[in-house]
């Protein structure tokens, strides 16, 4: 397996990228042992810790680290972090399970045609160890006409659309400022929350959307298309839905363009992340090993969102060049791709980012730059 295309950089980010990955193969194992004996004592731990919590990578590097035994050299210090971290996340997820397979046993009981994307389901059913993914909220997909009676089936088990107290104590509503420019640039519903009774989860967090193509104005027009060939799985311990499998990848691709280019997401830091470019690669492979990309290329193309599927593969061949193929990518690439470049069109307001993006993917100054000039309210 090669190595990432990058230029020169901190040896902590060539480590954190070497082993962000699913499955090591002993070439890149040898290569990370080679960079712990040539580099370990001059690394700064810290640094790498901090870059892979950013990109939540922390508990799949974790794993790594302990599987491939490179917590065995003194190199590495405080080695046991790792360990609580990947057993603390596998542990965290397996009780968000257990709350979000009564959120979606309840969804079943009210008859509302819903799908569950991202978190659960690319962690169980992707990456097949619920340890390796850090998973945050329950989404929801439903056409808009229900999201009203979905936000009922919350309310009925507690949820309340706000944010947790600056004491922890409650739930309190979002400002008035927030409401106001959610409904007029985000189509998607302020999360609902309920405060939980574990240590370690603050509160569950459930997010009903009902547009997946955020980057059209139109997106909302093709949930119910969505919705039309959602396949019955197990999920959090229940029989629940998902959307088709071609669906889910293209829902991926569209999340991570919309992420890395809205204002909302890049002022948060939230616009590059390399797990997001690692859940389009391991789709990717799954995808190769099926033969599905002529269904993948149609379904996009009847969709109509070439743009943000070739986006996201072609920012996730420069991470994963060998799990995107390049004659797939060559047949998504639109004609025109300066877009690739730009942030802000979401909010009808495209700028370019002057530095190419193997370099800011670990440059955090990006995200002050950008909220200076941002007329995004924070939560």
């Amino acid at each position: 397996m090669n190595t990432p295309d990058v230029p020169p950089r901190r040896p902590e980010t060539t480590l954190l990228l070497l082993l962000a990955d699913l499955d090591l193969d002993e070439e890149r194992v040898e290569r990370c042992r080679e960079l712990l004996a040539r580099s370990g004592q001059e690394l700064e731990w810290g640094f790498f810790v901090d870059q892979a919590a950013r990109h939540r990578l922390l508990p799949l590097v974790a794993r790594n680290i302990l599987r491939h035994g490179l917590h065995r050299t003194s190199t590495v210090p405080y080695h046991w972090v790792y360990t609580f971290v990947y057993f603390g996340n596998r542990n965290r997820n397996e009780l968000l399970a257990r709350e979000f397979g009564q959120v979606i046993r309840s969804l079943n009981d009210s008859g509302l045609r819903y799908a569950i994307r991202k978190g659960p389901v690319l962690g169980e059913r992707l990456y097949g160890d619920v340890g390796l993914r850090p998973v945050s909220d329950l989404d929801v997909l439903v056409e808009l006409r229900d999201a009203a009676s979905a936000g009922a089936v919350l309310t009925g088990l507690g949820y309340v659309q706000g944010k947790l107290a600056p004491d922890g104590e409650r739930i309190e509503p979002f400002s008035r400022r927030t409401k106001v420019f959610w409904q007029l640039n985000v189509p998607v519903e302020l999360p609902y929350q309920r405060i939980s009774e574990h240590d370690g989860i603050e509160t569950f967090i459930v997010d009903i959307c009902s547009n997946v193509f955020q980057t059209r104005d139109d997106g909302a027009r093709m949930t119910g298309e969505l919705l039309g060939p959602r396949t019955p799985v197990s999920l959090c311990g229940e029989q629940g839905f998902v959307l088709a499998p071609e669906d889910q990848f293209i829902d991926v691709c569209a999340n991570l363009h919309m992420e890395a280019t809205s204002l909302y997401y890049v002022t948060e830091g939230g616009d590059l992340e390399v797990l997001k470019f690692l859940d389009v690669a391991v789709g990717c492979r799954r995808i190769t090993a099926e033969n599905g990309w002529p269904t993948v290329r149609k379904r996009a193309e009847d969709l109509g969102v070439v743009e943000s599927v070739y986006y996201a593969l072609h920012h996730t061949a420069l991470l994963y060049p060998e799990s995107v193929p390049a004659e797939e990518l060559a047949a998504l690439r639109p004609t025109d791709c300066d877009y690739l470049d730009e942030y802000g069109r979401f909010e009808g307001s495209p700028e370019r980012w002057q530095q190419p993006f193997l370099q800011r993917l670990f440059d955090t100054r990006r995200t002050a730059e950008v909220r200076q000039a941002s007329p995004i309210p924070r939560q």
